[in-house]
């Protein structure tokens, strides 16, 4: 089971998303992340929601530029069906690299799926 690497371009315009950590009143808004076009919705809401839990522990957190984009084949997670993706991620702020890791499940792509429609 290879993992693939993939960098489509969304050609949607949509407005930008930001998300805002239950932590504290710490928000991400997805113009201070390079590259998140390239993402869905659900990849792009998951993404927002860590890293404004890393600004919340470390306030020199971001902007980011999105490096790589690894999308693995579905698989069964406690009896849910999940697609891995790992997002290498470049924190300018920081001079750091990092990767998060997201377990999208076959209801967010659905519902995903049924906003676009």
């Amino acid at each position: 089971m290879g993992r693939k690497a993939t960098n489509e371009i969304k050609n949607e315009p949509e407005e930008p998303m930001a998300a805002r950590s239950k932590m504290s009143e710490e928000a991400v808004s997805g113009l201070e992340v390079k590259g998140i076009e390239n993402l869905t919705p659900t990849e792009k809401k998951h993404l927002l929601l860590q890293l404004s839990r890393d600004r919340v522990k470390d306030s020199s957190a971001g902007p980011w530029e999105i490096v790589d984009v690894f999308r693995e084949n579905w698989r069964t997670i406690k009896a849910t069906l999940a697609q891995p993706v790992e997002i290498e991620v470049r924190d300018t702020g920081r001079d750091a690299l990092f990767r998060v890791s997201l377990d999208i499940t076959q209801l967010e792509r659905e519902l995903e799926t049924q906003e676009r429609e």
